[in-house]
């Protein structure tokens, strides 16, 4: 199986058949941005991956590369959300009141922890690189999410809990049928901690929970009415 086929078998089907079946978002414009935004802000980081060899692609395997990465793993930055967020419409329902200012406080101060630690793993290197690029990167989203709507976050838990776990654990069955069954991409041993559950590195078990978290709770802070007047 190629990287497209693996986009053909496992990736558009259930995209598809999410939005046959849904109507339009509340916010058209924020789930047709996140795709947009998820691959500018992640295509650098990606690159760095490749180029330092935390993961690659066997011969073969992919169409052609823009940079070190191949066009289907942009496609993919693109695709996820759109899953992601096809999935999350049929979970919102409506948004709730804020809760205790507290949250944010709580939230943004924890996720600005663990991107401290984050950095302190990239500075440690070798086999504690793959998770310190992880959590340096996407924790300060998250550190600006909470800080700005952590109260809607928890008030709006139920979809945020189940629309960050149902998509992360199909991408944790395809990322493992990929790697262990197809070969379509790999990790490397020398950058990871060496720990995996059925053969698939923490790593990449981690990488799929916080790229569908970042997803999940965008959304919810573009589609809900407290937010958007906290901008204005």
């Amino acid at each position: 199986m190629t990287y497209l086929e693996f986009h053909l078998v496992f990736i558009l089907p259930p995209l598809l058949l999410l939005l046959w079946t849904r109507p339009r978002p509340p916010r058209l414009w924020a789930y047709l941005l996140m795709p947009l935004i998820a691959l500018l802000y992640t295509t650098p980081w990606d690159n760095y991956l490749v180029y330092r060899g935390v993961w690659g692609y066997p011969e073969g395997r992919v169409l052609l590369r823009i940079g070190y990465v191949p066009l289907e793993e942009y496609l993919f930055f693109l695709l996820q959300p759109l899953l992601t967020g096809a999935l999350l419409l049929r979970l919102a329902g409506a948004p709730p009141p804020g809760g205790p200012g507290l949250f944010r406080v709580v939230g943004g101060g924890f996720w600005l922890l663990v991107a401290a630690l984050g950095v302190m793993l990239l500075a440690l290197g070798g086999e504690y690189l793959y998770l310190g690029l992880i959590l340096a990167y996407f924790a300060p989203v998250f550190v600006l999410q909470w800080a700005f709507g952590g109260d809607l976050l928890v008030a709006w838990r139920k979809p945020l809990l189940l629309g960050t776990a149902l998509p992360t654990l199909y991408l944790w069955f395809t990322d493992f049928y990929a790697i262990t069954r197809e070969g379509i991409w790999w990790i490397s041993k020398e950058y990871t901690l060496g720990l995996d559950l059925a053969g698939l590195p923490l790593e990449e078990m981690l990488f799929f929970l916080f790229t569908n978290l970042a997803v999940v709770q965008g959304l919810l802070l573009a589609w809900h009415p407290e937010a958007l007047r906290r901008l204005k």
